[in-house]
């Protein structure tokens, strides 16, 4: 049971939370620094969108009308408002295995046997952030929706690995205590985690459903920005060659 919760909650940071069939490519690597958004190629930045909504390609300044500046504005703000929201949703994940794991923990009354525990829950979601900040700056992947069913996805199956055992050990270490104190009977035990599985499995549906709206929202809202960068393209034909998105 132990194993269970630990694998369900952390499931959903990770490939279950971003493989929601979102029907968009990133083809270029971007960056968000500040109110700057930038389109990297081979490591470089070649297009830039900066503060003042001023574009810039491979360092030269477009010469840009009125309805044009109105467009990159409208669409410069959409992607630093939703990008950075991938990066929240992994913070929602791991804040939820957090929480059930400390409900764990308080019900047997051994936060210490569950510590090895909190800290991988700890550096998986510095991982997951990881993945989208860099030296201050957010970066959203080439092809992150792909990758995400390939990539991720081994690197989280290694990852339970060695947080269900540190789990299990936790949990025993746990029960060891109670029953060396002559707190808890069989019986008792088993009432005990029948109970405590309703509570966990519960939270996890309320939790992981709320997650799932947000990802799906997010989803319809990159999708959004897709289909306006194909109408910033027909108004600004010289941006066709650093797409952001493909739908």
């Amino acid at each position: 049971m132990m194993k269970k919760f630990v694998m369900a909650s952390l499931f959903v940071c990770s490939t279950g939370v971003y493989a929601q069939s979102c029907p968009v490519n990133v083809q270029n690597e971007i960056h968000i620094a500040g109110e700057q958004v930038s389109v990297y190629q081979e490591g470089q930045p070649k297009m830039l969108i900066d503060e003042n909504n001023q574009v810039y390609i491979n360092g030269k300044q477009l010469t840009l009308d009125s309805m044009q500046q109105k467009a990159v504005d409208t669409y410069s703000q959409g992607v630093k408002e939703y990008l950075p929201k991938m990066a929240d949703i992994a913070d929602d994940g791991v804040s939820m295995a957090s929480d059930i794991l400390k409900e764990v923990s308080e019900d047997f009354d051994s936060k210490e046997s569950f510590t090895k525990v909190e800290a991988l829950i700890d550096e998986y979601g510095q991982k997951a952030q990881q993945k989208f900040y860099q030296d201050g700056e957010f970066v959203m992947p080439t092809n992150l929706f792909e990758s995400v069913d390939s990539d991720w996805k081994q690197e989280f199956e290694q990852a339970m690995k060695h947080v269900s055992v540190e789990s299990m050990s936790g949990l025993f270490a746990a029960l060891s205590q109670e029953m060396k104190n002559g707190e808890i009977n069989f019986t008792e035990l088993q009432q005990k985690f029948s109970e405590l599985k309703v509570r966990i499995e519960e939270k996890i549906r309320s939790r992981s459903g709320e997650i799932s709206i947000k990802a799906n929202d997010l989803c319809e809202s990159i999708t959004g920005l897709a289909e306006e960068e194909q109408e910033l393209h027909k108004a600004i034909p010289e941006l066709k060659d650093y797409q952001m998105f493909e739908i």
